[in-house]
């Protein structure tokens, strides 16, 4: 009964063996990790950087300096004065 139970584990276990990561197999996965982490820090500081230029853009678009001109009131035409009728009913 043992030996029948060992013999399945032994099965199981050599089956299982050919599936284990090699230590070649671990390098790759670390050298491509390491790859990864740096593509991830490239993007993050270009985003970064075009972050800073579109938002510094933004604040000189809308503190753009206005052109200040003085305030002019337009020049009337010398008239005379309006007469005013004032129309009074006649008592009785």
């Amino acid at each position: 009964m043992d030996n029948e139970r060992l013999a399945a584990l032994e099965a199981h276990y050599n089956g299982l063996a050919a599936t284990f990561a090699t230590k070649a197999d671990i390098e790759a996965l670390r050298a491509e990790m390491h790859k990864m982490s740096a593509e991830g820090y490239r993007w993050m500081v270009a985003s970064m950087v075009g972050m800073f230029l579109g938002f510094g853009g933004l604040y000189f678009a809308a503190n753009k300096p206005q052109e200040v001109r003085p305030v002019v009131a337009p020049a009337q035409p010398a008239q005379a004065p309006p007469t005013i009728i004032i129309n009074i009913p006649p008592q009785k």
